[in-house]
């Protein structure tokens, strides 16, 4: 499980990171979701890992991912333009979905 625990703290620093970035927002609804997430995240370090709650974690965190109305459809604009420092919000996503499948276990069959 220490593999596990190094991608449990991965997605801790990339959720983190994320939430950074969407608090320059102050009108994203998407915030709420993802810090909620790490706080679940954090909430596992405290506890042995078990693969059950890793895999629950994982599923949603990507559970906003991919299909119309998702957070993939997320524009950071205001009055017309970008929002200031949210040039790295791709990254810093694909980041966190990255992080997030990796700790999702699945099963290789003989």
């Amino acid at each position: 499980m220490d593999d596990r625990a190094a991608q449990l703290d991965e997605l801790i620093r990339e959720l983190s990171a994320l939430c950074d970035l969407l608090a320059r927002d102050s009108a994203c609804e998407w915030r709420r979701h993802f810090v909620s997430c790490l706080h679940q995240a954090e909430a596992l370090t405290d506890n042995p890992l078990d693969q059950q709650s890793l895999n629950l974690l994982s599923g949603s965190v990507m559970s906003v991912f991919g299909g119309m109305g998702s957070f993939n459809d997320y524009v950071p604009f205001k009055h017309g333009r970008l929002i200031a420092g949210m040039e790295a919000l791709d990254e810093a996503s694909g980041r966190v979905h990255e992080a997030a499948l990796a700790l999702r276990v699945i099963a290789v069959r003989d």
